[in-house]
């Protein structure tokens, strides 16, 4: 079993998965057909109940648990189809086939306060008399 989301390329083996974490799975499928309300499906997904924290000793396992990252990519997906995340800056660009505006200059500061200067102090010393 692999999931596969087509937009951002993300494949991942699933194989491994014991019967109650395919069900799982299989549910936050389900969900993400249902277009179910985006912070309910968090709720779902990443309680302390999900089957991804009980299996885990530390953060760093569910971190690197395909199950966690596949829960996170259905969330984020959900996330940019109701409008409450924005769509990475790739798809955003993938979207986007030509644009006829005016390209900005990378080497010139869209305005003046956006540049940062190394020796300069944040606040601006007194005047001595």
């Amino acid at each position: 079993m692999r999931y596969l989301n087509r937009d951002s390329g993300l494949q991942i083996d699933l194989s491994h998965l014991d019967r109650d974490r395919k069900r799982f799975y299989q549910s936050a499928l389900e969900k993400l057909d249902e277009n179910v309300p985006w912070l309910e499906f968090e709720d779902f997904a990443f309680s302390f109940g999900s089957p991804v924290f009980r299996a885990s000793r530390n953060r760093q396992e569910v971190l690197s648990d395909p199950l966690y990252v596949v829960l996170k990519d259905i969330w984020l997906r959900l996330g940019i189809r109701q409008g409450l995340v924005a769509p990475s800056k790739e798809s955003v660009a993938s979207a986007k086939t030509t644009s006829k505006a005016r390209q900005a200059n990378p080497h010139i500061a869209a305005h003046r306060g956006h540049l940062e200067i190394a020796d300069k102090p944040a606040l601006p010393r007194r005047r001595s008399r």
